[in-house]
């Protein structure tokens, strides 16, 4: 923690380095605590609490804290922020803006659009889905993959088909887009983290990304959904400039 400067460790007697560890270990409360409860909670003294500080360079308790404040926000700060590194454009293509706007083009040509998806990418289906109803498109989400769509597609023309899968090789996924690969009436859209994945691969257009997969209890997924978040709404601002 730099409010600890370019502190020594292996200088520091055994007092100090029970001040130090007890500060490091609780830098969440030092800012609202008093010296006395710091030397009571760390086992020392006022008067070590208050040498320790010294050595760190501060002049005083409270030239200590505030400068610890400071140091706190913007490590709290920098935590909040880091969620937007999954929106850094390094981890898009670089035919990004082509390809978006090639599917806005075609989205434009379809009678309807499909956003298929299961799991956290249903939900973003669904958001999909509703933010291209507004624009005027007969969208909607599909989210159970036992539904029949390919009955419900049968006499239907001109249709697309956006799926949304973080790896793009979901067995049921696969399945449902593989009946129609070899359809000329629809066009394949997928939104994933891996363009050489078994959906990418499937697809007539890919909007990629990359984002690190992460799993709670082995099954449960927490991967951020903010790179297709983004690809969503990229997608239907290009489409609602194409309106005009």
């Amino acid at each position: 923690m730099s409010f600890f400067g370019k502190l020594n460790f292996n200088d520091l007697s055994d007092t100090d380095q029970a001040i130090y560890h007890y500060m490091s270990s609780n830098s969440d409360k030092i800012p609202y605590m008093r010296v006395r409860e710091i030397a009571n909670e760390s086992h020392t003294s006022a008067s070590s609490v208050m040498r320790f500080i010294r050595k760190l360079g501060y002049e005083s308790f409270s030239e200590f804290k505030s400068y610890f404040r400071v140091e706190q926000g913007t490590t709290k700060q920098e935590e909040v922020f880091a969620a937007f590194d999954v929106l850094n454009p390094e981890r898009f293509s670089r035919d990004l803006e082509a390809t978006l706007l090639s599917v806005s083009e075609k989205i434009l040509d379809s009678e309807n659009i499909i956003f298929f998806g299961m799991g956290s990418s249903g939900s973003m289906c669904e958001y999909a889905a509703r933010r291209l109803a507004v624009l005027g498109c007969n969208s909607f989400a599909l989210t159970d993959p036992t539904y029949p769509l390919m009955s419900k597609l049968k006499n239907t023309s001109d249709n697309m088909l956006v799926v949304l899968s973080v790896t793009g090789n979901t067995t049921e996924i696969v399945e449902i887009v593989n009946g129609f690969r070899r359809n000329d009436d629809t066009t394949i859209v997928a939104i994933t983290s891996d363009i050489n994945s078994t959906l990418g691969k499937m697809a007539d257009y890919v909007l990629d990304y990359r984002v690190e997969i992460q799993r709670v209890n082995k099954y449960d997924d927490l991967t951020s959904q903010l790179p297709c978040l983004f690809l969503i709404e990229s997608l239907t601002t290009g489409l609602q400039r194409l309106l005009g």
